[in-house]
């Protein structure tokens, strides 16, 4: 007679591969959450010469509609973070992605001056705002400590995706219907189904050990974020991420101008050619992450940051399209897009856990600030100069210090005495 039982330890392999599959599912999930968020944002990237030239504008003025949606998004993200706290963090990050999906329609609508462009894209910047925290937080409760920086590469690998889907889509769906604003409102579409997605995938939490596995953040206290921003190794690795985010969009944002003023490369082509190293960041993020795994963050971090910024400056310096897209190339493989995991679990490994919320809330502050500045004093210095490539050549020295600040970062976490 057979068994009609199942032994203890094929269940207990049975229970693990439904958790690691339910996992998959929800980081899926959230990779997608990020293939819209900057897709949204980074689809106007390759349209600023049309933009500018639609409204009559500076190249420096111009750069205001990045700056204001990310001032919203760096605005809105501690208090998403506190309201998600009291009221459910999945709720707050669907709520806060259903709104941005809206203020996408309406710039796509109603956007006709480039002052309701502005207003609309900063509203869609809000709701953009609460996604990193929520999302972060989430992903600390269910993923264990061993697959986290694995965990978080999968997540991030949604930034790669929806900087190709950005920076491709805007020259095709300007040829096709000869109006830019279109888009926008094409990309609101994708935009609320995600958000239903990450309402029906993505797992609560609680405040219950045994509905999950604990959760991260219990509720929210003033005297956490000042505990947040005297660590020391907070301020090391928050200024890193500074420094790493700062050389990043300075390609995200002017990259496709550059190549258009630069190389007199189409809205297309440019497009393209700077999400060329998004590409090769996607495999590439993951196996660096799996290594910080295994051999620890600061190793790996010292070792790609000053590649990076060698990297950037040879975007700048580059004379044809050849030379860019091998820097190109280069800095998908060691750029932000492989270095922001490698901060967020090294985050999640030296806090302590009733601080890991607002500390990822306060490292995207600190981390996102970075992208009004090099927007904004890219297009700047572009006016003044002439030339893009100045500002791409600053890019390349502020990464460069974000070795520095690796350099004074802990693998290990500091004990927190109540206060």
């Amino acid at each position: 007679m057979t068994e009609s039982h199942v032994s203890r330890d094929d269940q207990a392999n049975l229970n693990t591969k439904v958790q690691w599959n339910n996992l998959s599912l929800t980081l899926v999930v959230l990779a997608l959450g990020w293939v819209m968020i900057f897709a949204d944002r980074l689809s106007i990237s390759p349209l600023m010469n049309v933009i500018r030239n639609e409204f009559g504008l500076s190249l420096g003025t111009t750069s205001i509609v990045f700056s204001i949606y990310f001032a919203a998004y760096i605005g809105f993200t501690i208090p998403a973070t506190i309201v998600a706290s009291k009221y459910g963090y999945k709720k707050v990050m669907v709520l806060f992605f259903v709104l941005a999906a809206l203020a996408l329609a309406l710039a796509g609508v109603a956007g006709f001056t480039f002052s309701l462009l502005v207003l609309f894209m900063g509203i869609h910047g809000a709701g953009a705002g609460a996604f990193y925290p929520t999302a972060y937080t989430i992903s600390t409760d269910i993923a264990p400590k061993s697959k986290r920086g694995f965990a978080l590469a999968v997540i991030n690998s949604g930034m790669a995706f929806g900087t190709i889907l950005g920076l491709a889509i805007a020259g095709p769906v300007l040829f096709l219907f000869s109006n830019w604003q279109i888009m926008l409102l094409l990309l609101a579409v994708p935009t609320v189904a995600v958000a239903l997605l990450l309402q029906r995938f993505v797992p609560k939490i609680s405040s219950d050990p045994g509905e999950f596995r604990a959760s991260a953040v219990k509720g929210f206290e003033p005297v956490q974020y000042k505990k947040v921003l005297r660590d020391r190794n907070f301020i090391s690795i928050g200024g890193a991420m500074f420094c790493s985010l700062y050389g990043y969009w300075v390609i995200l944002t002017w990259g496709p101008t550059f190549l258009q003023n630069h190389l007199n490369l189409g809205i297309s082509s440019s497009g393209e050619a700077t999400a060329v190293f998004a590409a090769v960041a996607i495999p590439s993020s993951i196996l660096i992450s799996r290594h910080s795994d295994r051999i620890g963050r600061k190793k790996i971090a010292l070792a790609i940051l000053p590649l990076a910024a060698l990297t950037l400056f040879f975007m700048a310096y580059s004379s044809s399209l050849l030379e860019f897209l091998i820097a190109a190339v280069f800095y998908g493989v060691i750029g932000k897009l492989s270095f922001d995991p490698i901060a967020i679990a090294w985050i999640q490994d030296v806090m302590p856990a009733e601080l890991i919320g607002p500390s990822l809330a306060m490292l995207n502050v600190v981390a996102m600030s970075s992208s009004i500045f090099a927007s904004s004093v890219t297009g700047i210095i572009a006016d003044f100069t002439g030339e893009l490539s100045s500002g791409f050549f600053l890019g390349a020295l502020i990464v460069s210090l974000g070795a520095a600040f690796v350099a004074f970062a802990s693998n290990r976490a500091r004990i927190h005495t109540a206060q």
